[in-house]
């Protein structure tokens, strides 16, 4: 089996070949678990002589201030064999009978208690941040016996060419009961700034509405902090490829999301493949990064920020809906970013979805209140086999085909765009065209018959050089 990894240095485009056999290069082994009983309620204390007992599911809806750090208490049954720790931000530790145990705070972990008749008292410690306000976990701490399984959360492993930068990893969700033979709908996550793999796996609001509609979710490395420039991208778009090696993933219920930077990432990567997304969701992320700010470090200059800047090609979002979500209380992204790209998409005529959010910022509240919404879409959304009007725009060398159609450069450095639509007299009308030498059109593009080659017209007087054919019959 041959991977193709591709990305450019300035202006050059560099493709890099990798062999790899399926079993290698994709791999989603099965892991601890524990599917027993679920924690109900918890006792969480004040301090030292002040506790009160509250419902698990109430803690992630609360507002806790900055920084708090709520102590968590629960007890283990006499004979419970296993407790699993959900993934849970912000996790400080957890301790069995006051004893701290090696436990990730980032994905689930199963801690087998002594074998004794004796009760076990557990107890985790969360701290409050900005960002995430709250006690947030996957789901409730689960006691029982230890099993083997491939459903809940896991990590995924395959081969990147980015693996030094931190690639080859991704976190995924499989819900109970899943037939991973049947091609299912993915839904993809792109984490914040500072964050990583596991960032959305502690937000049970997801993973609740992912279980109840089987949707398969998948969370790639952005490689650090990266703004999903070229090599977070590929890596992105790697980690969706190799998981459909080992989870049978219908190609036409893909749909991507993210916020913060996860936000700008998806809407960044999404409307550079549009064909491969059914929704793209963007919480508040920025459209047109600000030289001026911190992002020069990574970008460079405005070439740097035209190659991820979505609002340079809201052209290419005309057949994938978009959801913009955003606090206007946002201090960190301005509500500013969204409303220019809802703007340029309502203008164009686009599917687009603005939600402004009155008294919330920046933080992790607001994804959980939308998310269940997104994994709705996310469930019926296909993505169209033939439109009958593509237009695109390609910022970086490698990005030469959408949709099946195919486009050659011309010598001239910069974008290369096309528009080309089939119009109610039969034919093919190339409107715009630019930066291109030839245009191939697949049989079948446009809904037309795979038999047959509508005429084409060259609507553009730019573009009257350009060779656009159709593809030869097979």
């Amino acid at each position: 089996m041959l991977g193709t990894v591709r990305w450019s240095v300035g202006n050059v485009a560099i493709v890099a070949a990798l062999s790899w056999s399926a079993a290698a290069g994709a791999q989603l082994a099965p892991h601890a678990s524990v599917m027993d009983a679920e924690l109900k309620q918890v006792v969480e204390f004040q301090d030292r002589d002040h506790a009160s007992t509250l419902d698990w599911a109430t803690l992630s809806s609360t507002a806790r201030p900055a920084r708090s750090l709520a102590v968590l208490l629960f007890t283990a049954p006499p004979g419970t064999a296993a407790v699993e720790i959900p993934a849970c931000a912000n996790l400080v530790d957890v301790a069995v009978d006051l004893k701290v145990v090696p436990a990730a705070s980032l994905y689930p972990t199963v801690i087998d208690l002594p074998k004794d008749d004796k009760e076990h008292d557990i107890r985790l410690r969360v701290k409050a941040s900005t960002y995430n306000p709250r006690v947030a976990c996957s789901y409730p701490p689960r006691m029982g016996t230890r099993v083997t399984t491939l459903e809940g959360l896991d990590q995924f492993s395959f081969l990147s060419i980015h693996a030094k930068e931190g690639g080859g990893k991704a976190a995924v969700f499989i819900p109970k009961g899943h037939d991973m033979a049947r091609s299912s709908a993915l839904l993809v996550g792109l984490h914040p700034w500072n964050d990583g793999i596991w960032s959305y796996a502690a937000y049970a609001e997801l993973l609740r509405e992912a279980s109840a509609k089987d949707v398969v979710l998948l969370f790639p490395s952005g490689l650090g902090n990266s703004l999903y420039t070229e090599h977070a991208e590929d890596e992105v778009m790697t980690a969706i490829d190799e998981l459909a090696r080992a989870v049978a993933i219908d190609r036409r219920r893909v749909s991507l999301w993210g916020a913060s930077m996860g936000g700008a990432g998806a809407t960044t990567i999404g409307f550079h493949h549009p064909d491969r997304f059914a929704t793209i969701t963007s919480f508040f992320g920025d459209s047109k990064y600000d030289m001026a700010t911190y992002v020069k470090s990574i970008l460079h200059d405005d070439a740097g920020a035209h190659r991820v800047n979505a609002l340079d090609v809201a052209d290419n979002a005309r057949n994938v809906p978009v959801w913009l979500i955003h606090g206007e209380a946002d201090t960190v992204s301005p509500i500013a970013q969204s409303e220019m790209l809802a703007q340029a998409l309502q203008k164009r005529g686009f599917a687009v979805r603005f939600d402004r959010v009155p008294g919330m910022g920046h933080e992790g509240m607001l994804v959980a209140k939308f998310i269940a919404g997104v994994v709705d879409r996310a469930a019926d959304a296909r993505i169209p086999e033939a439109p009958r009007r593509v237009s695109f725009t390609s910022v970086t060398p490698y990005d030469a085909s959408v949709y099946g159609i195919r486009l050659t450069r011309g010598g001239a450095r910069g974008d290369a765009s096309i528009d080309v639509e089939r119009q109610d007299d039969g034919a093919v009308h190339v409107i715009r065209a630019r930066g291109v030498s030839a245009i191939a059109l697949p049989r079948g593009a446009f809904g037309a018959s795979p038999r047959t080659a509508l005429p084409i017209v060259i609507d553009d007087p730019a573009a009257k050089s350009v060779l656009v054919r159709w593809d030869a019959l097979p």
